[in-house]
């Protein structure tokens, strides 16, 4: 009687590319929803005007003024929280 060997972890099967590009999709998604509430928030709680160059342009960050530390901050904030939810080790079974 011939035995079937088991599959090993990390086969092809688990690579699948739609899988893993939906995955991309969902991580950049929730990363530019967290951005966007910390920024908006920040930035009406500072009493500036909203724009979308706070968000998706990077040479608002600037270390000359008290607003391009308090978007830095809040980039590096983003980053924890979305790494944190995309961790293997922090998800749920």
């Amino acid at each position: 009687m011939a035995r079937r060997r088991p599959t090993r972890p990390g086969a092809l099967k688990d690579l699948v590319p739609l899988r893993i590009a939906s995955h991309i999709a969902l991580l950049q998604l929730c990363y530019y929803a967290v951005a966007g509430i910390l920024i908006i928030f920040t930035t009406i709680v500072a009493g500036h005007k909203v724009e979308l160059s706070a968000l998706f342009d990077w040479h608002t960050v600037r270390g000359d003024v008290t607003t391009g530390w308090t978007l830095g901050l809040c980039w590096m904030l983003t980053s924890l929280i979305t790494y944190v939810n995309s961790h293997p080790t922090y998800q749920r079974q």
